[in-house]
């Protein structure tokens, strides 16, 4: 999958307000230096998750609308007749 980010994206600055004990647990678990690095890699790979949902749910839907497609082209062949097949 395509990634959204490149080097030469443009930062941002912006406040954000967290729940004392989200950003208590954040400061407890966080494996890289920093919390930014922490918020950005986890917003990251949220929206990955987010579109990878997407995508199969767009999937379902074109598979299940193909089945039924399927559906309405087998009702218009002839009914299969197995006499003399048993």
């Amino acid at each position: 999958m395509k990634s959204h980010y490149t080097i030469k994206n443009t930062k941002v600055k912006t406040t954000v307000l967290f729940e004392k004990n989200l950003l208590e647990e954040i400061d407890e678990f966080n494996p890289f230096q920093t919390r930014k690095e922490f918020l950005d890699q986890a917003c990251k790979t949220y929206l990955k998750e987010i579109r990878r949902h997407l995508i199969d749910d767009q999937l379902a839907k074109a598979c299940r609308e193909a089945g039924d497609e399927d559906g309405l082209v087998n009702e218009e062949w002839d009914p299969i007749n197995l006499e003399g097949w048993e």
